[in-house]
């Protein structure tokens, strides 16, 4: 009778046993995973101002073309040499040749130096000149202390009249980040920028002076 008692508490403390340890498994799995938020960044630094004599030529500014691998949102950095790589959880809003297009335009605009700056040469609109602006490079690099963002343009100035190019100029910039963090790296990106866009429309200006 002792034995039977024995073995009936025995199997119930193993049963109690296998509901508890169910229950802390099945509470584990009912709890929330945390997900890091995506971060969103935008290319949208000062304009810079520049004034120059008026002329009557129509500049026709082509959206950018970018490297295939800088043709993306994502963020590039370097932190081994050689190694391209992009951030999991920072991008950009949209490819940096897209964000860069309405800011040359818009620089090239306030210079007052052209008749006008197309976007498109839709609707057999007719223009003089064309911009063409390729992004080679656009990364954050932890190879140096503080890291620092690399942003390099090739530019080409064109005569759609005559067909031939006037004149090619490469512009590199590195400009150091405050700490190194992909926030960082997006607020050095646009001081980057501001800068090539006042040497994309000096390079402009500078071609087109005696128009």
């Amino acid at each position: 009778m002792q034995t039977t008692t024995a073995l009936n508490v025995y199997r119930m403390l193993k049963i109690s046993s296998v509901v508890i340890s169910l229950f802390y498994l099945t509470g584990c799995g009912l709890k929330p995973v945390t997900v890091t938020p995506t971060q969103t960044y935008v290319l949208n630094p000062t304009i810079p101002t520049l004034t120059a004599h008026s002329t009557t030529l129509t500049l026709l500014v082509e959206t950018p073309k970018a490297s295939q691998a800088f043709d993306t949102p994502q963020i590039a950095y370097v932190n081994k040499p050689y190694q391209l790589a992009y951030f999991s959880y920072n991008q950009w809003a949209d490819t940096p040749a897209q964000m860069l297009h309405p800011l040359l335009i818009q620089t090239l605009q306030n210079t007052d130096h052209f008749h006008a700056v197309l976007a498109t040469a839709a609707n057999g609109a007719q223009y003089d000149r064309v911009l063409n602006t390729r992004i080679l490079q656009l990364q954050q690099s932890f190879l140096h202390h503080p890291s620092q963002v690399q942003f390099n343009i090739r530019a080409q100035l064109i005569d759609n009249n005559k067909h031939q190019v006037i004149a090619t100029q490469q512009f590199n910039i590195i400009e150091p980040t405050s700490e190194d963090t992909p926030y960082d790296g997006v607020i050095a990106a646009n001081k980057a920028t501001e800068k090539l866009l006042q040497q994309i429309a000096e390079f402009c200006l500078a071609n087109t002076a005696h128009q």
